[in-house]
């Protein structure tokens, strides 16, 4: 059961369905990590974790959605880098982070960009 709503959730949250309610974010997270518990091996619970970080990381780079549903998923991500740092070992976890900050300064809206329009 649970894949199937994850399935769902991960395309609500890709396509931004809900217009600009932002709990389906969160809903679609909080389904990955019981999804995520209730794995077998540990190979199959970071599968799962990567795979919500990937979906969040994808929609927070996607122009086509609202720039508030975008900061969302990356302020979701920053809440998920402790548990990141958990899977990963140092150096995984650094490359990660480097890359999710570029993408956010490269796709997100900053204050500044935002006022000068």
């Amino acid at each position: 059961m649970y894949q199937y709503q994850l399935d769902s959730y991960e395309r609500a949250v890709r396509a931004q369905n809900c217009g600009h309610d932002v709990d389906i974010i969160d809903c679609y997270v909080h389904l990955g990590l019981q999804r995520a518990q209730q794995c077998q091996t540990g190979a199959d619970t970071r599968r799962v974790y990567f795979r919500v970080i990937s979906t969040l990381e994808e929609a927070m780079c996607d122009h086509l959605l609202s720039a508030h549903w975008r900061q969302h998923c990356f302020r979701v991500i920053k809440r998920l880098t402790p548990l990141i740092f958990e899977i990963l070992n140092e150096n995984e976890y650094r490359k990660l982070i480097a890359k999710i900050s570029s993408l956010a300064e490269y796709f997100l809206p900053t204050k500044r960009s935002q006022q000068s329009r």
